[in-house]
C-alpha cells in the first residue's frame, strides 16, 4: 500500500475522476499515481501540466517517454521505471527500444538525435554540475531547436524531481519493478559496479 492512500471513485469529485481517467487512457502516470496526486490542488495542476509537457509540445512522445524511463530506472523508481505512456506506444514506441535506454550509446535502436536527448538526460541525472558546460549545450544544439533543448530540460526537471517523490511512495518497490521487469535488475547490477 503506497505511503498515501489513493482515492477512492466514490470520494473524487468530478474534477478528480477526469484526471484520474485520462491517466488510465494515457498510461503516464497511470490511474494510481493520479488517485493520489488529486488529493491537492497543486498535484491536480501538476496532472494537467504533465499531461501537456509529456503529451504536447513539439517533441516526440516517444522520444520524451524514452528519457522519462531512462531516468527513473537511474533512480530505481520501480513504479515509474514501469509505468508506460499509452500515446508513446501508439505512436511506435517499443518494449524493446525502452529497454535499449539501458545501452543507447551502443544501441542500433536510436538515433543521432536520440542519443542526444538520452546523454543530457543521463547528465541531467548525474548531478547539479552536470549539465552546467557549453559542451554539453553545443551537443544538443547538434540536434534541437532552442524550443525543444527547453522542453527536454523541464521533462527531465520533472521526471527526476516527481520520479522521487514517487518514488518515496512506494507505489511499487524496485524488486516488485524488477519482477515484473526482469532486465531492470541488469540496470541496478551496472549501476552498482560502476560506483
Amino acid at each position: 500500500m503506497p505511503r498515501i492512500r489513493p482515492i477512492e471513485d466514490a470520494e473524487a469529485t468530478e474534477t478528480q475522476r477526469l484526471l484520474i481517467e485520462s491517466a488510465r487512457v494515457n498510461g503516464a502516470p497511470d490511474p494510481l499515481c493520479a488517485r493520489i496526486y488529486v488529493r491537492s490542488e497543486a498535484g491536480r495542476n501538476w496532472l494537467r501540466m504533465w499531461n501537456e509537457l509529456l503529451n504536447g509540445g513539439i517533441l516526440p512522445i516517444p522520444l520524451k517517454e524514452a528519457v522519462r524511463v531512462l531516468i527513473s530506472t537511474k533512480h530505481f523508481c520501480g513504479y515509474c521505471s514501469t509505468v508506460r505512456s499509452n500515446v508513446a506506444i501508439a505512436r511506435g514506441l517499443t518494449e524493446d527500444k525502452v529497454l535499449a535506454t539501458m545501452h543507447f550509446e551502443s544501441s542500433d535502436q536510436f538515433d543521432e538525435k536520440e542519443k542526444a536527448a538520452l546523454r543530457f538526460a543521463t547528465l541531467f541525472k548525474a548531478g547539479d554540475d552536470a549539465i552546467d558546460s557549453d559542451a554539453v549545450y553545443d551537443d544538443l544544439k547538434k540536434h534541437f531547436t532552442e524550443e525543444e533543448i527547453v522542453e527536454l530540460a523541464l521533462l527531465c526537471a520533472q521526471t527526476d524531481g516527481v520520479g522521487k517523490f514517487a518514488r518515496s511512495l512506494q507505489m511499487r518497490t524496485w524488486e516488485e519493478a524488477c519482477n515484473l521487469q526482469p532486465l531492470l535488475r541488469a540496470r541496478a547490477g551496472k549501476s552498482a559496479a560502476a560506483k
